[in-house]
């Protein structure tokens, strides 16, 4: 093999620690040496002769064919009750069909194109899994054969799922040997650190057109093939990799092939895992360098909230910014459950000022509905010793939203109590944080009554009411002539 993408076992912590290494060309049989920028690879590219297509369109078509008789036909029939794991076994069935067909149908479709086009990978002539293994991981994509070659890959690709059965041995052997193709462009003349710096603002995503490594493409086809030893293949890299993207991949992967619950346990220890002990993927690509975002994607995938205490000592970073990811993860999966992790954070003094309002904003949600939030929502709004943005935040998500993500908007009892918190507020005449409390207690009247005409327009008005403010406090901090508000006085709850 003329070269070798090798993910270090030091990316794998449940086995004996290694480095990140690669075999330059002609190198095969040589001492490693460190990769130290980047995971993608230096191959080459190996030449195949001009083949016809006629035979491979052929093969496609017939197995779209023979996948689509058998989703045409229905399962023998079972009594769950008397035999649950024979229920099990033809539900499987049917989601693996299922997914066969539609795969099969979108390389038809991508075949067909391609036909059209007159632009048709070349044929596979035969070729054994071994032999389109080797020749996808020799596989590098410049901006010059970018297009040839990712169309060589789908076809090299579609001709493993074609193999079948007989095909996951050999790829589960593959996936266990913990090497990795970054399938990623390399640009000509570019540096590592320019690409580096053009993947900074890489944002974790599982959706893409064709696979972005050579595992993840493995993947895709064990699930494609289905079957007891596929499933098995799957399930053993999520005890394995110390990759947050593999993970959240195979995770997701598992989910669309054998339902939502599947493998839950594995998948929440591997990422439990990996959170409480990370893992540096030294020389990783852009998928490692928010590893971490992927794996609270596995907990949200899950819904998982038993990590929530353990989250809270992650949430304000060594700088005082606020962990946007676990911030995140409080919100979408934690909810009212995280709202005592949030308001310690709020109250601890250890947050950047510029990211109190983040906070604010997601405490503010549960308004209502929780105690604690409701006396963070007094502080915040009576106290000199938070910004406008901060008070203006917490009043935005305070008439958006009540933390349930099923239902938009905020339920009527939950603004209700809302108004009457409001009301137990009463500012100076000459304080406009007054006024902005009025026009926000005339909006949830509004939005109680359902005149959303007269909601939009004390949105509006409240809206400009707390920019003019915002605009005062920077112009007087900047003069360093800030003078503290009066303080309302508050009116206990009847």
């Amino acid at each position: 093999m003329a070269a070798i993408a090798a993910i270090s076992q030091r990316l794998y912590p449940r086995r004996e620690p290694g480095a990140l290494a690669f075999f330059e060309l002609g190198q095969a049989g040589k001492t490693p040496v460190s990769c130290g920028g980047q995971l993608s690879i230096t191959f080459f590219i190996v030449r195949k002769p001009t083949g016809h297509i006629t035979g491979a369109g052929t093969g496609l078509a017939l197995a779209a064919f023979v996948f689509s008789a058998g989703c045409g036909q229905a399962p023998p029939t079972a009594d769950s009750a008397v035999n649950p794991a024979r229920a099990e076994e033809f539900r499987k069935e049917v989601a693996s069909l299922k997914l066969k067909l539609a795969n099969a149908q979108s390389r038809l479709d991508n075949l067909r194109e391609q036909m059209d086009s007159g632009t048709a990978p070349l044929s596979t002539g035969g070729m054994s899994v071994p032999d389109i293994l080797e020749e996808l991981m020799e596989t590098k994509l410049g901006s010059k054969n970018r297009r040839r070659v990712q169309r060589r890959l789908s076809y090299l690709f579609e001709s493993l799922a074609l193999q079948g059965d007989a095909a996951v041995p050999l790829i589960r052997e593959f996936l266990n040997r913990m090497e990795d193709v970054d399938f990623a462009v390399q640009r000509e003349g570019e540096s590592d650190e320019e690409r580096k710096r053009r993947y900074s603002r890489f944002r974790a995503t599982l959706n893409f057109s064709q696979p972005p490594t050579l595992r993840v493409g493995l993947i895709d086809i064990l699930a494609e093939i289905g079957g007891d030893h596929a499933e098995a293949a799957v399930a053993e890299l999520l005890g394995t990799t110390a990759r947050g993207f593999e993970i959240a991949y195979a995770a997701k992967t598992i989910q669309g092939w054998l339902g939502r619950e599947a493998y839950r346990d594995e998948a929440l220890a591997a990422a439990h895992e990996l959170l409480l002990d990370p893992v540096e993927a030294v020389g990783g690509n852009q998928f490692d360098r928010v590893s971490r975002n992927y794996l609270f994607m596995v907990l949200d995938m899950y819904d998982d909230q038993t990590f929530i205490q353990s989250a809270q000592g992650m949430l304000i970073n060594d700088d005082g910014r606020i962990d946007r990811t676990v911030l995140d993860y409080f919100e979408d999966v934690g909810k009212v459950h995280a709202l005592d992790a949030i308001v310690q954070a709020f109250r601890s003094g250890r947050v950047v000022e510029d990211d109190m309002d983040n906070l604010a904003q997601a405490a503010s949600k549960y308004v209502g509905i929780n105690p604690q939030a409701d006396q963070l929502f007094r502080d915040i709004m009576t106290s000199d010793k938070y910004n406008m943005e901060t008070k203006r935040d917490a009043a935005r998500s305070f008439t958006e939203s009540d933390g349930d993500v099923s239902t938009p908007g905020v339920a009527p009892h939950v603004l209700q109590a809302r108004l009457n918190l409001i009301n137990t507020l009463q500012y100076d005449e000459s304080d406009l944080m007054g006024k902005g409390m009025q026009l926000l207690a005339l909006q949830l009247e509004a939005q109680i009554s359902g005149e959303r005409q007269d909601e939009r327009k004390m949105r509006e008005t409240a809206s400009r009411l707390f920019g003019e403010l915002q605009k005062q406090e920077s112009r007087e901090r900047k003069s360093g002539q800030r003078t503290p508000s009066a303080q309302p006085t508050i009116i206990p709850a009847p």
